[in-house]
């Protein structure tokens, strides 16, 4: 590759970030939202006396996005944690 083309898709930093982060944390989101709703039913679910979903769809909906945002910071933080960084110069 010469310098000034352009970078392919998936080589810069959101396109590693996506792969690196978005993906995964997806995926277990599918993987928790499966298992957590298996074992519990939603119009069951309570917070402060007033029910959480009226739909079990809109609870299983609710839930894999809290499920995958969660994981996201999760990911997010190692993602961060392990970034390759330029060495800091002291002047």
């Amino acid at each position: 590759m010469m310098p000034g083309d352009p970078a392919p898709i998936g080589e810069g930093r959101v396109g590693r970030f996506m792969m690196q982060v978005l993906w995964p944390s997806f995926l277990m989101a599918v993987v928790a939202v499966g298992l957590f709703f298996s074992m519990i039913d939603p119009q069951e679910l309570e917070l402060v006396g007033m029910s959480i979903a009226d739909s079990r769809e809109g609870a299983y909906t609710v839930g894999f996005f809290l499920f995958w945002i969660l994981f996201a910071l999760s990911s997010s933080l190692t993602w961060l944690l392990t970034t390759d960084r330029p060495p800091r110069t002291r002047g």
